[in-house]
């Protein structure tokens, strides 16, 4: 199966283990959780990290980081080999922009993300917002 053919869905399927840092195991609520926020990472024309890739360097895309039983925090790894030619301050900005670019794609996808500075990587409470739409 070509992970990057078909549709999204499939893909987000695909991906949800993979797209775990240190590929640690997902309880069944993340697993359903990681493959709707992939869903929406991939309709934004992301890349999802991919832990079998990462082996051979390419650890750009946006990571899954489980938090407690239920949330995932999702993180933009950069390209290594590009952040190492860069300022330290450049890094920590396109850092910051990224995940804030993420917290608006989950954010217009109604995820449930929890309150947090807007340079912060997003934490996804949830698949639907309970809070009466503030991010």
């Amino acid at each position: 199966m070509d992970p990057r053919g078909g549709n999204y869905e499939r893909q987000a399927r695909h991906f949800a283990p993979r797209a775990v840092m240190d590929g640690v195991a997902l309880t069944e609520t993340q697993e359903q959780l990681a493959r709707a926020v992939l869903e929406a990472v991939l309709l934004a024309g992301l890349p999802p990290y991919n832990i079998e890739a990462a082996a051979d360097g390419e650890e750009t895309g946006v990571a899954l980081v489980p938090e407690g039983r239920r949330a995932l925090r999702l993180v933009w790894q950069q390209d290594p080999a590009a952040a190492r030619h860069l300022p330290v301050g450049l890094c920590d900005a396109q850092q910051a922009a990224m995940n804030q670019a993420l917290r608006t794609i989950l954010f217009a996808h109604r995820f449930w993300i929890a309150d947090g500075p807007l340079g912060e990587a997003p934490l996804v409470l949830g698949l639907t917002r309970h809070d009466g739409g503030r991010a």
